[in-house]
């Protein structure tokens, strides 16, 4: 594996540009063969200049029957293994796999991922961190100096690039969880830079980050690089952070907007009381604009809102507000 120039400030991990199981099967010639199609293909297409993100979008119609059929005959995944034992035997043998499969593979980033992913998952925070930190380790290994973090630009679009960017997203999460905010936050904010199209989502988890940090102004920062987002932390981030600076004035200004683009977030915040709506369902993910979105952001944020006089003090003026019509 290697991370290789393609052109402007973009990049890509060069393995594969389709993230092919590495376990033998018994058509291992066939896998190869295609491996070798797809990449000779797009090694052919980023000399003539084309832009990367046009020659993936060919890669998937071109290749897609091949690339199913070989997906098909392929024996289980590392994390299919894992998550299959889990099911079965539950998280103490999960564990015991995982681990197992880091030392069979102990300088592949993604055996260290794999096992950072379930700990996580199972409230395990320490060895979550500790894997998590050995994933990005030997993934930096690949980095060439000349990457500029300010600069240069790991697209989401590029297959082989989705690995690091959820290894980097977990990063984060796992020092949140651990109670390094800090670290957490330097984590994110290479997230966004490297990516800034955020097709994980670790924004909406920056505004509680921030907060933690007491980190106002990125905030409102962070907010008004997403003008156009409807994720409910994005929309009030920016009311909530003026709250925290005491500019209840500028915090109102913010609220209309937000109140516009997400009412029914803005009624779960005035409420004085907040139970479960009847029927919600959040294993498939939430409704944006929907009474499960505000009822998950209230249980999320509902601390910060309490905590705070400025937005105490917004909150009673809204509810008057709101009887006089």
């Amino acid at each position: 594996m290697k991370l290789i120039h393609v052109g402007q400030d973009e990049w890509m991990f060069e393995e594969s540009i389709i993230e092919f199981p590495k376990n033998k099967s018994a058509n291992d010639n066939e896998s190869n063969l295609l491996k070798n199609k797809v990449k000779n293909f797009v090694d052919a297409e980023i000399k003539a200049g084309r832009d990367i993100d046009d020659i993936m979008n060919e890669v998937v119609s071109k290749f897609q029957d091949e690339i199913m059929q070989d997906f098909d005959d392929q024996p289980p995944t590392s994390f299919q293994v894992i998550q299959m034992t889990l099911e079965r035997d539950g998280y103490e043998v999960a564990r015991d796999i995982a681990q197992f499969l880091v030392l069979e593979s102990i300088n592949d980033p993604n055996a260290y991922f794999n096992l950072a992913f379930l700990c996580e998952e199972h409230g395990d925070s320490f060895l979550a961190l500790l894997s998590s930190r050995e994933c990005m380790r030997l993934y930096l290994e690949y980095f060439p100096k000349k990457f500029n973090w300010q600069k240069s630009k790991l697209p989401w679009g590029i297959m082989e690039n989705r690995a690091f960017l959820r290894a980097l997203f977990q990063s984060a999460n796992v020092y949140a969880d651990s109670g390094r905010f800090d670290l957490a936050c330097k984590e994110a904010e290479k997230l966004l830079q490297v990516c800034p199209n955020d097709n994980l989502g670790i924004r909406e988890r920056m505004i509680e980050l921030y907060m933690l940090t007491k980190q106002y102004q990125k905030i409102i920062q962070l907010c008004d690089n997403y003008p156009e987002d409807m994720l409910a932390n994005i929309v009030f981030g920016k009311v909530l952070a003026y709250c925290y600076q005491d500019k209840l004035d500028k915090a109102e200004k913010e609220w209309v907007i937000a109140q516009d683009n997400l009412p029914e977030v803005a009624h779960e915040i005035l409420k004085k009381r907040h139970p479960r709506p009847r029927g919600i369902d959040n294993s498939y993910g939430i409704e944006i604009g929907g009474k499960d979105q505000a009822y998950f952001y209230w249980q999320d944020m509902g601390e910060w809102w309490e905590g705070n006089a400025t937005a105490q003090a917004l909150i009673e003026k809204k509810r008057a507000e709101k009887k006089k019509k």
